[in-house]
């Protein structure tokens, strides 16, 4: 059978008998279901040339293989907005996965979760904001694929492999803001993993991870490796015992080529250094080599002299293509761009991209991964609390800009923290509706409600919010309770999606005038900090100043500018408590 919207799409994986075959012929379906195979059923795209291009409007939209036997090829997939999940998930065995391009969306790309037997070939992975395969206790996994800018959101693998056995990788990494492949050992295992790897690496923080356990050592693996520009060492082998490993350098680098790590350390390995003009069987140079202890247990670690093969496969026509479309389904006002330029957070320099429609959510760091939301509130930061004499928050904490300070951040992720935790007093806290304000969890964490925090009056100088005012249930009150706890003259430093340009007047979204939600507009939801989904209380417009000057807190809106034309980007706010004593009900 054929579809040709996203509509007969979701009727026929509802309806189609065992064994169906089902052809998708439209360019684009926009899909804001979640679609699962739950029989063995084939999806493929019926242009070679020209894939069909899945849409997946949010987080809670992907596609779901939960039936043994299943296949798909000849497809593309994105998404839109927030997303912390990944866009495919196979719980099946037996599958077959070919021709596939996954390729601009902020969570990861496929998620094979304890099958066996499966099949993936042919796989493009692209401008993912996290992992682009993730494999948890998987047998006989076949995957090869390509995989370009990868972690573009978090520091990430490529590919990472946990608890898996007797896979096969044939893959090919330019781009991840961690290592191309990561195999852990996580539960332990009395055999070995059994597991080959062919891989071709470039610009990472290491090639090849391996992470056993100290009582249950990663074992029974080999591959050939061959890797250029990465940051840490192109091999990493922590508790790994009975490998063998070829690795292939274009030269010596400055940085290691072989890391060895953990309390059981690498043994009984074989491991060959390969650059060219090398001396065979030669010593290694200096610091080629960390860890382990100079003749580390029962190893053989030999040098070859050997031509660097520095053949890259070129983006294909197809890839290309779909590129394009990605843009053009973003609909109006979407253009990819990159700029040039220097984090404000951690001082990485280098090329920033947008991918997404959201370019506050992209722009992102190649080393500590801060979007343009997070670098306009470090800006901030460093120009309010540093009085400009700061390019970036991790200098401030590091000339003790913060260390006499008192900053409260709520929630527990985000890459501001890492600095704001430098302040002489550092606060964070989770929220649930069940818990009051002050009540100490099982995990050291303190819970707050932002409506009725437990803080005294006047104790912090600064408080940073980063896309979470959207989400409380009565933003006003909480704003006034912000406005409490900060000293006078304190700074509140907060960033909330808003429109460009804004809409006029700021809007509930919720009727929360009760005790219970009662929805005015249809509900949107946000990704969180958990990968879960939050819903969106308030659209905030340009009387929000206004609003809160109303409170005592005068409030600016500070513009980022990318893109060229002087195109604003993104807004952070900044309030200030003023002394004059004003509340809220």
């Amino acid at each position: 059978m054929t579809v040709s919207s996203a509509e007969d799409l979701a009727k026929a994986l509802r309806t189609a008998p065992e064994g169906a075959v089902i052809g998708l012929d439209a360019p684009l379906y926009r899909i804001t279901e979640r679609l699962e195979l739950t029989r063995r059923l084939t999806l493929f795209g019926r242009d070679p040339d020209a894939p069909p291009l899945l849409v997946f409007a949010d987080g809670r939209c992907d596609l779901s293989v939960a039936a043994v036997g299943c296949g798909l090829e000849n497809l593309a997939f994105t998404a839109s907005g927030h997303r912390g999940t990944a866009l495919l998930r196979i719980a099946a065995d037996g599958c077959s996965l070919s021709a596939l391009t996954l390729l601009r969306a902020q969570g990861a790309g496929i998620l094979f979760e304890r099958c066996h037997e499966v099949s993936a070939k042919g796989l493009v992975l692209q401008e993912l904001g996290q992992e682009a395969v993730v494999a948890t206790g998987c047998r006989g996994l076949s995957l090869s694929l390509v995989a370009r800018d990868i972690g573009r959101r978090v520091a990430a693998a490529a590919i990472r492999l946990v608890d898996c056995e007797g896979f096969d990788v044939d893959a090919e990494v330019a781009g991840v803001s961690g290592s191309a492949v990561t195999i852990e050992e996580a539960q332990g295992r009395s055999s070995p993993m059994a597991g080959r790897i062919e891989l071709r690496a470039q610009g990472m923080q290491r090639a090849l991870t391996v992470l056993g356990r100290r009582d249950a050592p990663a074992s029974g693996l080999s591959g050939h490796i061959r890797a250029r520009d990465w940051s840490e060492a192109a091999l990493l082998l922590s508790n790994v015992e009975r490998v063998s490993f070829h690795l292939a350098m274009p030269d010596v680098a400055e940085t290691p080529a072989l890391k060895i790590n953990g309390a059981f350390g690498l043994q009984d390995a074989a491991v060959v250094l390969a650059w060219p003009g090398a001396e065979a069987g030669g010593a290694l140079p200096d610091g080629m080599m960390v860890g382990g202890g100079q003749t580390p247990a029962g190893n053989t670690i030999l040098t070859e002299n050997q031509a660097f093969d520095d053949g890259e496969t070129p983006p294909s026509p197809v890839t290309e293509a779909l590129l394009r479309r990605v843009g053009d389904a973003g609909g109006p006002g979407f253009r990819f761009y990159e700029v040039s330029g220097t984090c404000s957070l951690c001082g990485w320099q280098g090329r920033f991209q947008r991918t997404h429609r959201s370019e506050r959510e992209t722009l992102a760091c190649g080393n500590c991964r801060a979007t343009l939301r997070y670098r306009g509130q470090a800006e901030v930061i460093c120009r309010e609390i540093g009085a400009g004499r700061f390019a970036t928050l991790a200098a401030l904490a590091a000339g003790g800009g913060l260390s006499e300070l008192a900053i409260y951040e709520p929630g527990i992720t985000g890459p501001l923290r890492p600095f704001l935790c430098q302040a002489g007093r550092y606060e964070q806290s989770i929220y649930d509706p069940d818990q009051p304000s002050g009540t100490l969890g099982a995990d050291g964490l303190v819970y707050q409600d932002l409506m009725a925090t437990a803080f005294p009056d006047a104790g912090f100088d600064l408080v940073v919010t980063s896309d979470i005012f959207e989400h409380v249930r009565k933003p006003f009150p909480a704003f006034a309770e912000i406005r409490r706890i900060l000293k006078p003259g304190g700074l509140h430093v907060w960033t909330v999606p808003i429109g460009m340009p804004p809409p006029g007047e700021t809007r509930s979204r919720v009727d929360t005038s009760g005790p219970e939600d009662r929805m005015i507009l249809p509900p949107v939801y946000h990704g969180s900090g958990t990968d879960g989904l939050s819903l969106v209380y308030t659209d905030f417009g340009r009387d929000i100043g206004r609003l809160l000057a109303e409170i005592g807190l005068p409030t600016r809106a500070v513009r980022h500018v990318a893109g060229g034309d002087d195109h604003i980007a993104g807004v952070t706010f900044v309030s200030v408590r003023e002394d004059s004593k004003t509340s809220v009900t």
